[in-house]
C-alpha cells in the first residue's frame, strides 16, 4: 500500500498537478476577487459572484484530470488506472458539493428566503468614500459597510450609484427590507444642493415595507432636516413614509470613517435596531 501512495505521489510530481493546482487556486482566488469588485460596477445582479466561485469549484477536478492526461505521455512511472479514479472521486466529490451549495445559494435568493434583504448603494467617486484604504482598492462605502454587516443574519447586495445610474425598478422589484444609502451618493461634483435624485429614487418605494438608512459626514440632527425639508411635499400625501427613513450622521460618533470602531459599531447596532434582530 505504502508503496503504491509512494508511486502516485511520485506521478503528481511528475506529471506536475501540483503546480497546476497553484495556479489555478491563485488565479480562481483573483478571479472571486475581480469579480467581487467589478461585478457591482457593471450592475450585475449580485449573485453573479456565486456563479463564478460555483464554476471554479466544478471545474478544478476536471482541469487536474486534463492535466493527468496531458502528462500521461511524458510519464516514466505507471500507476495503474484506480488509483487516478478514486483520488479524483474524493477531490470531486466536496468541491462538486461546494458549486452546488454556491448555485443552491443563488436559488435562494432569487426565489425569496426569510433572512432579510439589505441593499447597500454608494459610489465610486473619490470624494464620495471615506476611507484611504478604501480607495486604494477602488472600492465603495458600500464595500466596507457589507464587511462591518458580515456577521449578522442577513443578505447584502451592494448597487454602484452615481448620475447615470438607473436601475430604480430593478431594486424594487428585488423586494429589500433595507437599503443603506449615502446622501450624496447620486451626486458626481460638489455636495451642496438639494438631492432631488436620491428623492425620486426612493419615491419607487412610497407604497412598499422597504426601510431607508441614509448616512452622511453630518450630525443626525442635520441629516434628520435635510431629509424632511426635501420630502416635504411627499409628507402630505404620504404622512407615513419618513417614519420608514432612518438616518446616521457620523459626526455623531467620532471619525469620519468606516473603518473605525467608533462609528461602524453603532452603525451596525442601528442595523439591527431597523430590522429587529437578536
Amino acid at each position: 500500500m505504502g508503496s503504491v501512495v509512494h508511486d502516485f505521489l511520485f506521478a503528481l510530481r511528475e506529471r506536475k498537478i501540483w503546480r497546476v493546482s497553484a495556479v489555478y487556486i491563485v488565479v480562481g482566488f483573483g478571479l472571486v476577487e475581480a469579480s467581487d469588485i467589478i461585478f457591482p460596477r457593471l450592475q450585475l445582479p449580485s449573485d453573479s459572484v456565486n456563479l463564478v466561485l460555483a464554476t471554479l469549484f466544478f471545474c478544478f477536478p476536471l482541469g487536474l484530470s486534463v492535466a493527468w492526461n496531458i502528462g500521461n505521455s511524458a510519464a516514466t512511472r505507471d500507476v495503474g488506472p484506480a488509483v487516478p479514479v478514486i483520488a479524483f472521486a474524493l477531490v470531486a466529490a466536496p468541491l462538486w458539493g461546494l458549486a452546488y451549495r454556491a448555485i443552491l445559494a443563488d436559488s435562494t435568493e432569487n426565489t425569496g428566503s426569510a433572512v432579510p434583504l439589505v441593499v447597500l448603494m454608494d459610489s465610486h467617486h473619490p470624494t464620495r468614500v471615506y476611507d484611504e484604504e478604501t480607495l486604494t482598492t477602488h472600492g465603495t462605502n458600500a464595500d466596507v459597510l457589507s464587511d462591518v454587516l458580515l456577521d449578522l443574519p442577513i443578505r447584502r447586495q451592494r448597487e454602484s450609484i452615481g448620475p447615470a445610474w438607473h436601475r430604480d425598478e430593478e431594486i424594487r422589484g428585488f423586494d429589500p427590507d433595507l437599503i443603506v444609502i449615502h446622501y450624496s451618493g447620486f451626486r458626481q461634483d460638489h455636495s451642496s444642493g438639494r438631492r432631488e435624485r436620491l428623492k425620486l429614487f426612493m419615491q419607487y418605494f412610497l407604497e412598499s415595507d422597504t426601510r431607508f438608512l441614509i448616512y452622511s459626514r453630518t450630525t443626525g440632527a442635520e441629516l434628520a432636516k435635510l431629509i424632511s425639508e426635501l420630502f416635504g411635499d411627499v409628507k402630505t400625501s404620504n404622512p407615513d413614509f419618513l417614519s420608514k427613513v432612518h438616518v446616521f450622521g457620523l459626526d455623531d460618533y467620532g471619525p469620519r470613517k468606516w473603518r473605525s470602531p467608533l462609528t461602524s459599531n453603532p452603525f451596525k447596532l442601528r442595523v439591527k435596531e431597523i430590522l429587529k434582530l437578536d
